[in-house]
């Protein structure tokens, strides 16, 4: 029996019980069913409690002792004793791939019987998901006050292990930090509904984690829930669960099923269970969509002139805006006549939308980008829309409105239709009529509502509009990108954490208002897991970072650079945000960093470093074969150490200087360095020369298909590029990214592509001819062995969206077509306008020395400058030309 493979033990005494603590000896129980995989054990007693022990260290871990993890409140006491009855084992497929599972069922003393199904997933080590049901098999109906999921207490953490941190995706209106030390007194309840009058919604996971352990526990709905997370210090103890206490009375034969829900089990800190919660969503389909390039451009807002802006005062900005290399500027609040009436204010446009499109049309000229401020969802007392659109909005039980307090407004109702087309005409306007190119969608009254009770709109149920908010977002981005496919929906829900669902419908999510550049840097570890490793994730305006002007918390972690500077003067003689000479050469400095690098385009590393526990505070960015280290810490004069170092020798250089700071390897990764506050440096792989480097992984897990599971792809290195063959930034929306992975004799890559039209052939041309496959859309890998260096030797493997494959074996006596080696597969995102391609090409050997290119095609032949020819590396043709080895990059081998 492997490690991997889960199974099922009757066990006549608990195997553990000399490593639990001695408070836990008592719950101990006897004959308990198991159900583990290589990181997790969850054990269950005769009365179906369960008691959770990590297998990550080398001696097993009990986590907890025998808690009632699973239960109901009857009467305000739990109903936690079942007898177990039966401990059914067997496989399951699942929307998460394949496991293993175990049923139980079990009887409480009330009639009350109680189903709990086990599933352990492949893919997922260390996850198990709780389907839990409870069905009234008395005579009399039973009044259930509260349901409970994965209740557990976690014992005190041993000295080696430090304390305990936590991770909340709870809103909370005093703005708090979404990542927090547990200390002794710490009770937070962590609520997914309202919070406060216009605070609500969030992620539905919590994670407590120490050194060498974490649980992280959670639902995977499809819809919000008003559901509980609650993480409490019980002395040196936590209590955690899953709970909803909504009241309600279950009939005789009636069930009650509680929202599919999970722990996990893992090493590192909350980054990890975020990314895999991120995952087993994205398997049920929702997940955030690869952004338009724009939204990694660095990006100027009006706000620093607050309401009271005047158009002249934007206007003169903008000179300076383009000097210092922002590519968007943004219109904040105070352009609409009030909340809700979606006009311009006539004392600012004195010619109303025509003034409007001026200012864009100003801003197109620059060379930039616009984007204009909206807060959806809430209306103004006074306002022309509330006085004749009063069915809008959402009412509570007794008929009142809710407020949002922050702009002295009223919610709107976001399931009801009326509600979804003024807003599809709002935003049609804006981005299709007035031509902005973005929306920044504000308010903490946007991450979630209350229950409508608003009669008028005729729901099933009060709680349809906590449910509707994420649809309210899709209507949003769909009819921004209908209007325009580029264009760029920016969330900032103004402190809040933010809500999940919410997050198919995003292409930005900013730092939202942060209090701190420590909430920057932690906000935006957790929106890279939760969005993607390459989300367009910004830091917010520099302002509002510690010291104002903290663009080292941005740049280091991979955020988009924002900031709401004022120039040539501030009209407010406090809080003044005015651009100084010395501001202005410090701001150049970090703009042209963030330029430089792009690191926000690059492979957040959330998984190498604990912000808990490591010392300094460190991140990690993967872009363009190097990795880029940023260290925090009030000071710092000692070693520093590089994890994430593949083979081979190492150059470091500070960022800033460009200075060379030494030599490391994956042997020796620590590097002696002093600094205050933050320090960014790169370490580039030593090679003979200039070319790109590009990182295959290791592939551990092939699907019956031949091609990596989606759980390999998600940790797999990946390379970027958006220019031409001559290297050239396109100017359309093309961009691609490549991951790619190495197996035994194979490699293989997955090249995920925005694209402007997509031009294909119906049908193979020829099955054994070459035939032009590359004279329409096509994706392209160019692959040379160690021993063929030099030589005009190679092979080239081509595939198009549609998923028709070409490979050429070119050598300098010719081409021949190469048939039944390489396979491929593809897939088209119509909505997102993203096309993949997954390739298998068969490649013998481990050793580094391979050299490759990848380069993309986009259009027709024969169409002219319209056609789009990208290359990772540029071969600097007169023409487009691709096949000059020269230029091939390295591809080197990935630990």
């Amino acid at each position: 029996m492997t490690a991997r493979r889960a199974f099922l033990q009757w066990l006549g005494a608990a195997p553990l019980a000399t490593q639990l603590p001695l408070a836990a000896h008592a719950a101990e129980g006897m004959g308990h069913v198991r159900l583990q995989d290589a990181l997790v054990s969850l054990q269950f007693d005769e009365q179906m409690r369960s008691r959770i022990v990590s297998l990550a260290p080398k001696q097993p871990v009990a986590l907890t002792g025998f808690d009632a993890s699973e239960h109901l409140v009857v009467n305000g006491k739990p109903l936690a004793r079942f007898t177990l009855q039966q401990a059914e084992p067997g496989k399951a497929a699942t929307p998460f791939g394949a496991g293993q599972v175990l049923r139980l069922v079990g009887r409480s003393t009330d009639g009350v019987e109680k189903r709990v199904t086990v599933t352990l997933l492949d893919e997922h080590p260390g996850v198990a998901l709780l389907d839990v049901s409870y069905t009234n098999t008395g005579s009399k109906p039973l009044a259930v006050e509260a349901w409970v999921n994965a209740a557990h207490r976690l014992a005190a953490a041993p000295r080696h292990a430090g304390g305990w941190w936590t991770y909340s995706g709870a809103s909370h209106a005093d703005r708090r930090d979404w990542v927090q030390p547990v200390k002794r007194g710490f009770d937070q309840r962590n609520f997914m509904g309202m919070n406060a009058s216009d605070y609500g919604g969030g992620t539905p996971v919590v994670d407590v984690w120490r050194r060498d352990v974490g649980l992280a526990v959670g639902h995977l709905a499809l819809q919000p829930q008003l559901v509980a997370l609650p993480v409490k210090a019980s002395g040196d103890q936590v209590d955690i669960s899953l709970r909803g206490d909504t009241p309600q009375t279950l009939a005789p034969g009636a069930t009650l099923t509680t929202p599919p829900s999970f722990i996990a089990v893992h090493r590192g800190d909350f980054y990890v269970p975020l990314d895999r919660y991120r995952r087993l969503m994205a398997a049920q389909g929702l997940a955030a969509p690869e952004p338009p390039q724009s939204a990694y451009e660095p990006q100027w807002c009006a706000w620093g002139y607050e309401r009271d802006f005047s158009l002249d005062y934007v206007r003169a900005t903008l000179p300076k805006v383009q000097e210092l290399g922002f590519k968007w500027a943004v219109l904040d609040d105070g352009w609409q006549v009030k909340t809700g009436d979606w006009t311009p204010d006539l004392a600012k446009f004195p010619k109303g939308e025509a003034d409007m499109k001026a200012l864009v049309a100003d801003i197109h000229a620059r060379g930039m980008k616009a984007r204009l401020w909206i807060a959806p969802l809430a209306v103004a007392p006074g306002s022309d829309e509330l006085h004749k659109h009063t069915d809008l909005l959402l009412l509570d039980k007794d008929g009142a409105v809710q407020d949002v307090t922050w702009w002295n407004s009223f919610y709107l109702c976001p399931a009801y239709e009326k509600t979804q087309a003024r807003l599809a005409a709002t935003i049609k306007m804006i981005i299709g009529d007035w031509g902005f190119d973005g929306l920044k969608v504000d308010g903490q009254h946007l991450n979630g509502v209350a229950p409508c009770y608003n009669p008028k709109h005729k729901h099933a149920r009060p709680e349809e509009s906590v449910e509707a908010v994420a649809t309210f977002y899709k209507v949003m981005h769909d009819v921004a990108h209908a209007a325009n496919p580029e264009a760029v929906l920016e969330v900032c829900p103004c402190g809040t954490s933010y809500a999940f669902h919410n997050m198919p419908f995003m292409d930005q999510a900013p730092s939202s208002d942060p209090l701190s550049s420590w909430q920057v840097r932690h906000k935006g570890k957790t929106l890279k897991a939760l969005m993607g490793p390459w989300s367009a994730y910004a830091g917010d305006h520099v302002e509002l970072s510690t010291g104002g002007q903290d663009f080292a918390s941005s740049v280091g972690i991979g955020a988009v650079v924002a900031t709401k500077f004022t120039w040539p003067v501030d009209p407010k003689p406090k809080d003044s945000f005015l651009l100084t000479p010395e501001r202005e050469a410090h701001w150049k400095t970090w703009v042209d960093l963030y330029n430089k690098q792009r690191l926000a385009e690059g492979r957040y590393r959330g998984e190498l470093y604990d912000l808990g526990f490591d010392k300094p505070e460190t991140h990690v960015v993967e872009r363009g074969g190097a990795l880029h280290y940023a260290f925090y810490a009030e000071r710092w004069d000692g070693p520093v150490t590089l994890r994430g170092l593949n083979a081979g020798r190492w150059t470091v250089r500070d960022s800033l200087s460009g200075k060379e700071l030494g030599k490391v390897t994956a042997d020796k990764p620590t590097l002696p360095v002093r600094f205050t506050h933050s320090l960014l440096i790169e370490a580039q792989p030593d090679a003979p020369d200039t070319l790109p480097v590009a990182f295959a992984g290791p592939v551990k897990q092939v699907g019956a298909d031949g091609f990596p599971l989606a759980s390999q792809w998600a940790d797999a290195p990946a390379t970027f590029f958006r220019h031409d063959w001559r290297g050239r930034a396109l100017t359309g929306p093309q961009s691609t990214r490549v991951q790619l992975l190495r197996g035994a004799d194979q490699l293989y890559l997955r090249f995920i592509c925005k694209y402007e039209a997509l031009s294909t052939f119906e049908r193979a041309g020829s099955a054994t001819d070459i035939w032009p496959l590359w004279e329409r859309d096509v994706v392209e890998v160019f692959l040379q062995a160690p021993e063929r260096a030099g030589l005009k030797s190679y092979r080239e493997v081509e595939v198009s969206p549609n998923g028709l494959l070409l490979e050429i074996a070119v050598e300098a006596s010719g081409k021949k077509r190469v048939a039944g080696e390489s396979r491929a597969k593809a897939h088209i995102d119509a909505k997102g306008k993203v096309w993949t391609a997954e390739l298998a090409v068969p490649m013998r050997g481990l050793e580094d020395g391979w050299r490759l290119n990848l380069f993309r095609v986009e259009g027709r032949e024969g169409q002219g400058a319209g056609r789009v020819y990208s290359a990772w590396s540029p071969t600097n043709t007169a023409t487009p030309d691709f096949h000059v080895p020269a230029a091939f990059g390295r591809l080197l081998t990935s630990a």
